[in-house]
């Protein structure tokens, strides 16, 4: 006869196992580095960001008003974006060791 494993999946005995929705959504954006420091790699990459856009809008438009304007909107939208993005690959295990 064949030794098969038990490949069944374990079941909590207590409904206070499970973990609620609340605590799903709050460890959605947990991850091995922290929100510190995902916000001042944000804030680090968006000035190298902002000053391409500013010196990308001043070739484009020849006005650097215009071309400042441009940087200042998005360098706000831009960190936001990027510090989401940063949580949301924090909780993606391909390619960790």
């Amino acid at each position: 006869m064949r030794f098969l494993p038990n490949l069944s999946v374990p079941r909590p005995q207590r409904a206070a196992e499970i973990p609620s929705p609340t605590e799903i959504r709050m460890s959605l954006f947990r991850g091995r580095e922290g929100h510190g420091r995902s916000l001042m790699k944000a804030v680090s990459w968006r000035t190298v960001g902002t000053i391409d856009t500013f010196i990308i809008s001043f070739f484009i438009t020849g006005k650097v008003s215009l071309a400042g304007g441009i940087a200042a909107v998005e360098v706000v939208t831009k960190i936001m974006i990027y510090y989401l993005h940063e949580r949301v690959w924090a909780m993606v295990p391909w390619g960790r060791r």
